[in-house]
């Protein structure tokens, strides 16, 4: 399904896609058999602030969460501040390097991208099966995790500490690792990570009742982690929710009348990242209050605790500590010797899969983390230590650094072609590898989840089939057919 949608398009006829706000519609398509081939007209190379914003917000992060750490009472807590500065600012200079050689190549230029009614039908359907696989396992891992009904869901969200405790306990009766589900799970992981940015991105090309399935899943989606009182998928759906709007905003040329609708976007997404941080304090204020962790990590400010109160104090100093603290672990992390995990330290969740499946000893060649608890007493599963030592751990620390290089260029890549047509493709590479940036200070994020491993590979999978098959390229026949659309046609389906 995947290798067939390119993206979408405005057809003449209002019943399948409607109009695009002003009341027109593209002219009629040829009927020669080559009507579900592309159409896309390259207009004006993106500005330069379309170019380089990934860049830029990507270093905004990584800089800053680095930066705010040194203005913690854990920077004093380390022993090799030299190393520690000259390996993340390696590792950030390598990732913009190769942001920067992939635009080198060719910039992005915003098209006027349309497709046929089939194509939008195949956006359609991809987005019915990502709602009905969200609702499907949701209410599936509700079930398994101990809730009866709304009620008790409320009542956990309410609650995060003790959600939080109860995701413990159904850990340990092994609930959640050896279900059933998990068999079907696997072959269908690139669902997991389709529907929020597709929903964004063609959401004006979407019918009403497909919107609502869609939002009824993201919903659940949210529901499950809030139940067991973590803000992973809260935070995952923000994220993908940011990177859609990204690629929604940037696709579409600057007009004034669609000025208004840059300016909801932006509420739209400042409004998500706020109910995320103001749940995420809670969430935390919660659990330091019940495991006694107040402090822990990251002091109390006193006045801020005069202003707000101790609890919500506790729980700010505790999310300042969440996107920080992983560089005083990433510190300890660089003082251990290096150890092969053969493969298996990279992706706690492949891991946990190779051991339950083939046998695998994970006890024989733990990951970077797990040996550093070992010798440093830096907890591996409690808190942080950044992407990195999970990366070195086949990969070795330079790795690492290299990695983010290509995490760079498939950013850079995914973004252009993202931007230029609205391929389904790069679309979700692109959300994906914002997940994966922001949570750089804490782990490797797409390797915590089934679901995330199977669907990024998924996905690089077929978009290097379409590399080397030319599946991104028009032939030269169907270039010189492309139908002729209105001079002020809108442009996209966002």
């Amino acid at each position: 399904m995947l290798t067939a949608v390119d993206g979408t398009s405005r057809a003449r006829r209002r019943s399948a896609l409607g109009d695009g706000g002003d009341g027109r519609f593209a002219a009629a398509q040829p009927r020669d058999g080559r009507a579900d081939r592309v159409a896309a007209h390259t207009g004006t190379p993106a500005s330069p602030t379309v170019t380089w914003l990934p860049l830029w917000l990507a270093l905004a992060w990584l800089l800053g969460t680095f930066g705010a750490f040194w203005l913690t009472g854990l920077s004093r807590k380390v022993d090799n501040p030299f190393q520690l500065c000259v390996f993340v600012f390696a590792a950030t200079a390598l990732f913009a390097v190769g942001y920067v050689a992939q635009m080198a190549r060719r910039p992005p230029a915003v098209a006027v991208a349309t497709h046929s009614v089939d194509r939008i039908r195949q956006v359609r359907q991809l987005v019915l099966a990502s709602s009905v696989y969200y609702i499907v396992v949701s209410l599936t891992r509700l079930a398994e995790f101990g809730a009866t009904g709304p009620q008790s869901v409320w009542t956990s969200i309410r609650t995060p500490a003790a959600g939080y405790l109860n995701k413990f306990e159904i850990y340990q009766q092994g609930v959640g690792t050896t279900s059933p589900w998990m068999n079907v799970l696997f072959p269908l992981g690139v669902l997991s990570v389709a529907l929020v940015p597709l929903l964004v991105v063609h959401w004006r090309s979407l019918p009403i009742w497909l919107r609502l399935a869609g939002i009824v899943g993201t919903a659940l989606y949210m529901a499950f982690y809030l139940f067991i009182g973590t803000t992973k998928g809260l935070g995952d759906v923000v994220i993908m929710l940011a990177a859609g709007m990204l690629i929604a905003r940037a696709s579409v040329r600057r007009r004034s009348r669609t000025r208004s609708r840059r300016r909801g976007v932006l509420v739209l997404v400042g409004a998500a990242f706020a109910l995320l941080a103001i749940y995420m304090t809670y969430s935390h204020a919660a659990r330091a209050t019940e495991f006694g962790t107040t402090g822990a990590l990251v002091q109390v400010n006193p006045s801020v605790e005069r202003v707000v109160g101790k609890p919500m104090a506790e729980g700010i100093a505790d999310v300042i500590g969440y996107p920080t603290h992983g560089y005083l672990g990433l510190s300890y992390n660089l003082q251990v010797p290096f150890e092969w995990s053969r493969g298996l330290g990279s992706a706690p969740s492949a891991a946990i899969f190779a051991e339950q499946t083939f046998g695998a000893d994970l006890t024989e060649h733990p990951a970077f983390p797990d040996r550093t608890e070992h010798e440093k007493g830096w907890p591996a599963r409690m808190y942080w230590a950044t992407i990195y030592p999970w990366l070195a751990s086949d990969l070795t620390f330079p790795g690492a650094a290299l990695f983010m290089g290509l995490v760079g260029w498939l950013l850079a890549g995914s973004w252009r072609a993202a931007v230029s047509s609205r391929r389904v493709i790069p679309t979700l590479i692109f959300a994906q590898l914002c997940i994966l940036i922001v949570y750089v200070p804490a782990n490797n994020q797409l390797g915590m989840a089934p679901e995330s491993i199977v669907g990024m590979a998924t996905l690089l999978a077929l978009s290097a089939m379409r590399s080397l098959t030319g599946g991104h390229r028009q032939p030269a026949e169907a270039q010189d057919r492309q139908p002729q659309f209105r001079k002020n046609l809108p442009i996209g389906s966002a």
